[in-house]
């Protein structure tokens, strides 16, 4: 790529021509294919020309291609996973980050205050940072309103013209992605056949592996809904357009979202694992060769990514919250294994004859979970005197896991010395239903969905009688749970329910379903019970029993 150089303001008179020559030249290309210009395009014209009356503007200030590289750099990370997860996550924390870094230059952006960078062939990632201004940042700043699309046909008319002087040709192949964004957010079937014509040469400079080849199936398919309905039916309740009853059949049939074929490497990298023979494919009206690997190719892997349709890029969180279970109290517990801590386990096994408390957490190496095992870890003469077993759960691996719980000793001045399940893939969570589809992870994990800080106790008969839920921003009390344990074993027990703020040694009150003689003969060594109402009759604690 061309290095970024300034030419100073007394730079020789042939200089500035050729660059004068240049934004020339983008500018007829921009002129292009047009047979007449509207008022608009006439305005776009002047405005260019009068650029080209002021030296310093085509002699980009060395301030704005800083800029433009703040904005580049921002949408593309050291990593292509950190790409991935920015681009197809959808976070509310980046798109106020956005906000926050970017909004008032996006706004200018749209005025056509930074069109100038368009016209420095010689900067052509100055380009690419316009394109992020117009396209990627406004879908996020203003995500699910009409006003996402607002800049799009102003910045398709500076990508094709871009394209046109061959400024594509000058960018490497993860930025030239923006400028095939742009072509592929079109309704229009020409700029979309012009999209897989830049995505196939960019193809070819891609190794098999690398994972930007999964824009190819992302670009097909966009083509495809074009074919068939000339439009995004996914823009439609948004843009307040009417659905065809085609349109409808089409948005209600998920055959349409697919997995990329991307997985995580043991390293922690990201690589493209398509199909190894070559087939072609017919999607709606539109027949294309797919990289997507076929049935018998699909090796015992997870894919990191989902795609659900045109502007509907996301994360597995969608399928792991729709496919998740629902376990009520009353419910016998699920039997499963994992690996913990501790190592692996058989859960059932692991109940035993006891009581088990069974509590998840967010993530590992975060603050208030770290507080909460500290908290359960000091407890354990508490748990062990009620015959109850404690493990816990996080979506990270007991590799982490070791490493968090030293953390957890030190800060908590405790020993932890109960298991805590690794449940990476979300497993577990998603078996009890544990995920929370408001809170979301953040860095590596941004756009994954995290765990509620859910809570089962389940009795020795593996059936659970207790379910309590905290959201991901609030500490569970530990007291708490010690005193509906000892509710649910006196119940157990003696056949009484505990009124409202029970504590133990406290009155307790006759179940309604036991007769008034019944409870007389049960609680004889109480000194009987006392009735308020015929509903309502209390009696002693009957752990207090003097035997």
């Amino acid at each position: 790529m061309t290095d970024l150089v300034l030419v100073p303001a007394s730079a020789p008179a042939e200089v500035l021509g050729h660059r004068m020559q240049q934004a020339l030249l983008v500018i007829l290309a921009g002129l292009d294919e047009r047979g007449a210009l509207s008022a608009e395009d006439t305005e776009a014209l002047r405005r260019e020309l009068r650029i080209l009356l002021h030296q310093e503007r085509i002699q980009i200030a060395a301030a704005e291609i800083d800029k433009g590289e703040q904005i580049v750099t921002y949408m593309l990370r050291p990593s292509i996973a950190e790409c991935l997860n920015l681009w197809f996550g959808k976070s509310e924390q980046t798109d106020q980050e956005i906000w926050t870094r970017f909004g008032a230059d996006v706004a200018l952006a749209s005025r056509g205050h930074y069109d100038h960078w368009a016209l420095n062939v010689e900067h052509p990632r100055l380009l690419v940072g316009l394109v992020i201004m117009l396209d990627q940042f406004p879908r996020n700043m203003y995500r699910d309103t009409p006003q996402m699309y607002a800049c799009d046909a102003h910045c398709l008319a500076v990508v094709k013209r871009g394209l046109r002087v061959g400024v594509g040709e000058r960018l490497r192949p993860v930025e030239r992605v923006f400028l095939c964004l742009v072509l592929t957010h079109s309704e229009a079937l020409d700029d979309q056949v012009l999209c897989m014509e830049v995505w196939d040469r960019t193809m070819a400079e891609l190794a098999p592996d690398d994972p930007l080849n999964a824009f190819h199936e992302i670009f097909h398919r966009h083509l495809a809904v074009i074919k068939r309905f000339g439009r995004f039916p996914h823009r439609n309740k948004i843009l307040q357009r009417a659905n065809t009853m085609a349109e409808e059949d089409f948005l209600s049939d998920s055959a349409f979202r697919f997995d990329l074929p991307l997985v995580r490497r043991e390293d922690g990298a990201i690589v493209f694992t398509g199909t190894v023979k070559k087939r072609t494919v017919k999607l709606l009206d539109h027949e294309y060769q797919t990289l997507l690997p076929d049935r018998d190719e699909v090796r015992d892997e997870t894919f990191e990514f989902s795609y659900a349709g045109p502007d509907n890029a996301f994360t597995r969180t969608r399928a792991e919250l729709e496919k998740q279970g629902f376990i009520r109290i009353g419910d016998s517990v699920p039997d499963f294994t994992a690996e913990t801590s501790l190592g692996p386990i058989s859960f059932h096994d692991f109940i035993g004859d006891s009581w088990c408390v069974l509590f998840s957490h967010p993530a590992d190496f975060t603050p208030v979970c770290t507080t909460e095992l500290g908290a359960s870890a000091r407890l354990q003469a508490e748990w062990s005197r009620r015959n109850a077993k404690i493990i816990g759960l996080s979506v990270d691996s007991a590799a982490d896991h070791a490493r968090w719980i030293a953390d957890i000793n030190e800060t908590q001045h405790t020993e932890v010395n109960f298991p805590i399940i690794a449940d990476k893939d979300r497993r577990v969570s998603m078996l009890f239903g544990m995920l929370d589809p408001t809170t979301f992870g953040h860095g590596a994990k941004l756009g994954q969905t995290m765990t509620v800080r859910c809570v089962f106790i389940i009795s020795p008969a593996k059936r659970v009688e207790l379910i309590l839920s905290y959201p991901a921003f609030i500490g569970r009390n530990f007291d708490e749970i010690l005193r509906v344990l000892d509710a649910l074993q006196l119940s157990a027990k003696y056949h009484v329910a505990t009124p409202a703020n029970w504590r133990p040694g406290e009155d307790t009150v006759v179940l309604p379903f036991i007769s008034d003689e019944e409870a007389e003969r049960m609680f004889a060594d109480q000194g009987g019970f006392r009735k308020v109402r015929s509903y309502l009759r209390y009696v002693r604690d009957p752990s207090l029993r003097c035997l």
